[in-house]
């Protein structure tokens, strides 16, 4: 199969109102006999633009293809989802006559020509990855129906039948619900919770089609079939009850409800699927084809194989998606793209190692090429080894550097660092000694406690060496002023701060099981006051590993999104003694920013001086102009309006960068970030858009309580919903919480917290049945008091 190149040719003079060829409107009609003349027209234009620019090489056919399918897209009115006709993609490719490998390979090239929009490069990967998915999950199948089911061919039912059933059940689920997806984990669970509805219903009507070696193993060990399933092809045992439970078994019976409300399943929980299996193929296949049009997606019950006595033939496994043909046709599904998707795409999602995009914490901090390390595991766990080796070479504790820098103090602050460098030490080896003598002992890692001495010693080191670099650092960037860092080293919270950064960095390169925040815990530090250590680490050493930059990029956007709000944070003593409490984003932002409401302005640099002293606004404290500062202990700044303040040039510079206000300047940034990746996603317009911000900064500075104890993303998911109930918008919270699941840093404390009665709506009063979660779910309830009474005076 010949795979297309481009190349870039001459542009030729093209009429714009020529109308389409005969050749590629009877393409088109072929395609979907019911296609708009718009839709027609748009994919015209779309295949003459590309044509005039570019040489597409291989059958024309393929290229028409493209141009119908993106212009489906581009023919829907902003916030519809995209409507595919009547036509299927299957259809597609056997009009254009492509295989699914070349398709994509050539519509990927399209969007890359186009410069299409995000959303719809976000469509095609998901397409593809629901394919992938679905190939991944049926190489699963086959050694699950071989250990399951035996073969016995019959007339009214047979293993063929039992086979095609449990698979088009898995698709069908699988199409009707957007949770299901890309998603590998409730893939796999999909089917484990089809094979076992089957399984149930077979032994309790008709047990010769089942294992009798199987079925005895499971009834002698008192199991269901979902456990033992779990436990032989690696499925999350838990995960699988609660979906079977709270999504599969809702989900079936809507499925299967007719419109006088009667079901299939009765209080029992009886299944009656195979009493009619030729009906209940017909029921499923019909809303798999609804479905599948609807999502534009590849039809997965392609992979059905017509021989049933090839699935009991094990050598078939490795090549059974490369002989699969689609819908009997000549054209076969490729094996290189399904294998290539499903290892880059489905794989990594299962074991939660997706590549993220750019931190999106408000801070962007730039490492160098030095700081590149290769990125397969094995490399990267021995690249960071291997960096931490260099950056604890030396024993910075007796270093020139750091003598010099304790000469110039006042006062000598050697005894003060190393009795609190001995304290901390001291109260790790106990730690780790406490946690070995519990029952539970070994829920942490045993070699790092088994070396706990050495990895003392490593901290330490590191802690010294970055002491020195960055009061190095900050002396440099502050010619101006007095070289004396007394003030400085002897702020206890600065030394604990640096301490425990060099111990999570130590925990990271050996990959402990102690993640974040248990090294804040084992101090006893304020995640509030331990993230403002981070930058001026990642500034001042520039030989950290880009493994160690991101650990601790993500270490300060979790204590910005959630550890910053618990109950016991100083930020909320701070925010009391504040006479204006919040400020507004407008407040916070640089005074050069002309930025609208998605992008407050970024963080600039501190120095370490002014993060861990006293308030520059205080008295008695001299300010010198010209440098940005941060610092936290501006409990007694008091703000008037912005248009009532009269402060002088150097007074309004050092409020711009007191420490709270660099915090919510991080804040609002992080949320404007996330905000505007969510508005792409759902298609919201821009006036809801600013609603929406105003809304949420209208809650972070009047109702910042709502904020204690819960996740910045559950607070935002919950603005977009209201706003959208109030406009009268198409958007469900269902809808809501998917595209949120596909952000980066999405995480599913956030969505578990919430419960909806339907799968397409959520009502006003949410159910509060999380509660032995420990999760308040509130918010919403709040919110909803705000909104009626008060939420126009805010909007408008």
């Amino acid at each position: 199969m010949d795979v297309c190149s481009l190349e870039e040719s001459p542009a030729t003079p093209q009429s714009t109102s020529a109308p389409p060829s005969d050749e590629f409107v009877a393409v088109c009609r072929e395609i979907d006999i019911h296609i708009s003349t718009a839709v027609v027209a748009q994919a015209w234009t779309n295949f003459e633009d590309i044509r005039t620019q570019y040489v597409l090489e291989g059958p024309i056919n393929g290229w028409i293809g493209c141009s119908v399918y993106i212009a489906m897209w581009q023919c829907t009115p902003l916030g519809q989802e995209p409507s595919f006709g009547s036509f299927s993609l299957a259809n597609l490719l056997k009009v254009c006559q492509v295989s699914v490998l070349e398709f994509f390979d050539k519509l990927n090239k399209w969007l890359d020509m186009v410069s299409g929009p995000r959303r719809l490069t976000e469509q095609v990967g998901r397409v593809q990855a629901s394919l992938a998915v679905s190939a991944v999950v049926y190489r699963k199948y086959l050694p699950i129906f071989r250990k399951v089911f035996v073969n016995i061919e019959e007339d009214s039912l047979s293993t063929k039948k039992v086979f095609d059933l449990v698979w088009t059940l898995y698709v069908t689920m699988k199409k009707v619900s957007s949770m299901i997806g890309d998603d590998l984990l409730n893939s796999f669970h999909t089917l484990l919770c089809s094979v076992d509805l089957i399984f149930n219903e077979l032994r309790a009507n008709d047990q010769r089609f089942l294992n009798h070696e199987f079925r005895e193993v499971v009834e002698s060990n008192g199991e269901s079939v979902l456990e033992n399933l779990c436990r032989s092809f690696e499925g999350v045992l838990l995960n699988a009850k609660h979906f079977r439970q709270h999504f599969w078994k809702p989900r079936l019976k809507k499925l299967f409800s007719a419109e006088d409300g009667t079901t299939l399943f009765p209080e029992s929980e009886e299944t009656h699927l195979l009493a009619d299996v030729d009906t209940t193929l017909q029921i499923l296949n019909e809303v798999c084809d609804a479905a599948t049009i609807r999502r534009g997606e590849m039809d997965e019950r392609c992979f059905v194989c017509e021989n049933i006595s090839s699935v009991y033939n094990e050598a078939n496994d490795v090549d059974a998606i490369s002989h699969l043909r689609i819908s009997g046709d000549d054209i076969t599904v490729d094996a290189n793209l399904l294998l290539q998707i499903g290892m880059q795409s489905c794989l990594e999602k299962v074991n939660d190692a997706r590549g993220a995009p750019p931190s999106s914490n408000g801070k962007s901090y730039l490492i160098s090429n030095d700081q590149f390390c290769p990125v397969t595991p094995l490399s990267a766990a021995t690249h960071n080894a291997q960096k931490l080796q260099y950056l604890i070479a030396e024993d910075w504790s007796k270093s020139h550097e750091l003598e010099q820098l304790y000469a110039e103090c006042r006062e000598d602050p050697r005894l003060f660092v190393e009795d609190l460098v001995r304290r901390m030490g001291e109260k790790l080896e106990n730690k780790v000694a406490e946690e070995q003598d519990l029952p539970d002992g070994g829920i942490f890692d045993v070699v790092f406690s088994s070396m706990v001495e050495m990895r003392r010693a490593e901290v330490e080191t590191l802690f010294y060496r970055l002491l020195v670099k960055i009061l190095i650092c900050d002396r440099e960037r502050n010619v101006n002023e007095s070289a004396d860092m007394t003030e400085v080293i002897y702020k206890e919270e600065f030394i604990v701060s640096l301490w425990a950064a060099a111990l999570q960095v130590i925990l990271y390169t050996y990959e402990s099981q102690r993640d974040f925040p248990w090294c804040i815990t084992l101090l006893q530090l304020a995640p509030v006051s331990f993230y403002k250590i981070i930058e001026l680490v990642i500034r001042a050493e520039p030989d950290l590993s880009r493994g160690m930059v991101k650990c601790l990029n993500k270490v300060e956007e979790r204590v910005l999104e959630e550890l910053a709000w618990v109950f016991t944070s100083p930020l909320w003593t701070t925010l009391l003694r504040r006479a204006d409490g919040v400020p507004s984003w407008q407040q916070v932002s640089l005074a050069n920013s002309n930025e609208t409401y998605s992008a407050p302005a970024r963080t600039l640099s501190s120095s370490a001086f002014s993060r861990y002293t006293q308030s520059p606004m205080k008295p008695g404290f001299v300010t010198v102009g010209g440098k940005r500062r941060l610092e936290y202990d501006d409990d007694e700044i008091v703000m008037g309006t912005p248009k009532r303040m009269a402060l002088d040039q150097n007074t309004e510079w050092h409020f711009q960068n007191s420490s709270t206000v660099v915090f919510f300047r991080k804040v609002y940034y992080l949320a404007a970030i996330r905000l505007t990746d969510l508005f792409d996603r759902i298609r919201i317009d821009d006036k809801c858009r600013q609603r929406i911000w105003t809304l949420f900064e209208h809650i972070l500075r009047t109702d910042t309580t709502l904020m204690a104890g819960r996740h910045l993303d559950q607070n935002i998911m919950c603005c977009i919903y209201i706003v959208a109930k109030i406009c009268k918008l198409d958007i469900s919270f269902h809808d809501i919480m998917y595209h949120y699941r596909h952000q980066p840093q999405a995480c599913s404390r956030c969505t578990d917290a919430f419960c909806w009665k339907s799968q397409s709506r959520l009502s006003w009063t949410l159910l509060s049945t999380m509660e032995h979660h420990g999760i308040l779910l509130d918010r919403i309830l709040a919110m909803e008091s705000f909104a009626p009474d008060r939420l126009c005076r805010f909007l408008e």
